[in-house]
């Protein structure tokens, strides 16, 4: 049994002064509670300077590309990026693995407990196997010829199949509204409808956006023709994912740089299980622009936070994720923020039995955040994550 207390406690949902969360030998939560108002000392009972909170859940991630950090030039836009990715990522698969278990420590030292990780190959089973996070895998597909539909749905089961035999959980999501043919995104959206569970990029750059409303620019020139097949339906990408999806399938949005009032109304009228998660430091590292989380904030949008992978990002750190975010959107608040960090992420995931919050029962990691501006209740660029258990 361990107490455990700090200035503020996070339950997962509000702050609490001088808190104390008391656990047993398996780390789970036995109460929660509360010194007073004067901090006193207490037999038994370990006090740290900072905030307590739940472990980090990272909604959104590329293990598979860990490979690729520092490759892709910061700053060049998602045609470019785009075709960065198709050029390295079959590279040598030991140097791949080997980057993953790198990859994987790192998070685990920066305070995360679970990761809905998107993956296309079965080349990470081995590393979420021997992992102490948990991951959901999204067994991702992309492949703008119809006549491969069927094929490519044939893999992707094949690859869950092999995830869920090692007790691995995984689905089937699309990669994006423009990288599918509409035989494969209707195929692909059914088999994450039966899953029960969706993550999907969406509305994420400025050459997306064009091509949905202009049938033109550079998204338009790298993919080629076969988007003629299905752009003149819609007029942004958010219409094509809704026109599959299940109103009860958790549907998780990625990125969402440029979805505005029209696209998160479209949303809410089909899909009440919507989580819109944000990758900050992906967005300015591919585009050098965030999505308007004011206008998310507004609209009470059910939000979590990934960190996208070593391809688009210099770190795989929530609390970097919201530092940017902090700062940016100072009006946002802190226990917004670390809401969306930790229960936010883990009801995404379908992970909340579990992980996220305090409550009795839990097993959701304890972590200690440092050097915060108590007075403002607000991060400083000094602030740090500590793993207490």
């Amino acid at each position: 049994m361990r107490l455990i207390s700090g200035h503020y406690i996070f339950t997962g949902r509000e702050f609490i002064r001088n808190g104390i969360v008391e656990t047993d030998s398996a780390g789970r939560i036995a109460s929660l509670g509360s010194l007073g108002d004067s901090i006193v000392e207490r037999e038994s009972v370990e006090f740290f300077n900072g905030i307590i909170i739940p472990g980090f859940v990272n909604a959104h991630c590329h293990i598979e590309l860990s490979h690729m950090k520092g490759v892709i030039p910061e700053k060049s836009g998602m045609s470019a990026f785009c075709k960065s990715i198709m050029s390295y990522r079959n590279s040598d698969a030991d140097r791949q693995l080997s980057a993953m278990y790198e990859a994987d420590k790192l998070m685990e030292n920066e305070g995360i407990v679970a990761v809905g990780d998107i993956s296309n190959r079965y080349l990470s089973i081995r590393m979420k196997k021997d992992s102490r996070l948990i991951y959901h895998t999204f067994v991702e597909t992309f492949n703008l010829d119809p006549r491969l539909a069927g094929e490519v749905i044939s893999m992707s089961k094949d690859i869950r199949r092999s995830f869920e035999k090692e007790g691995l959980r995984a689905s089937i999501s699309p990669h994006a509204p423009y990288s599918l043919s509409e035989k494969l995104f209707e195929m692909s959206v059914s088999e994450g409808n039966r899953d029960g569970i969706v993550s999907i990029h969406n509305e994420e750059s400025i050459d997306e956006m064009e091509l949905f409303a202009d049938k033109k620019g550079k998204m338009r020139d790298l993919f080629g023709k076969n988007t003629d097949l299905f752009i003149h339906e819609y007029d942004r990408p958010i219409q094509r994912i809704l026109k599959y999806i299940a109103p009860e399938t958790s549907m998780m949005l990625v990125h969402n740089t440029h979805t505005n009032e029209q696209g998160i109304e479209l949303a809410l009228k089909r899909n009440k299980k919507t989580t819109w998660v944000l990758c900050p430091a992906s967005n300015l590292y591919i585009e050098n622009c965030l999505p308007d989380v004011s206008l998310f904030s507004k609209h009470k949008l059910h939000i979590a936070l990934g960190t996208d992978g070593f391809s688009s990002n210099t770190k795989l750190s929530i609390l970097n994720e919201l530092k940017i975010l902090d700062s940016a959107f100072p009006e946002t608040g802190l226990q917004n923020l670390l809401r969306w960090a930790t229960l936010n992420g883990a009801e995404a995931l379908n992970l909340n039995e579990e992980l996220g919050s305090f409550d009795t029962g839990k097993r959701p990691g304890i972590l200690l955040l440092t050097d915060i501006d108590f007075k403002n209740m607000k991060l400083t660029e000094n602030s740090r994550v500590k793993r207490l258990m």
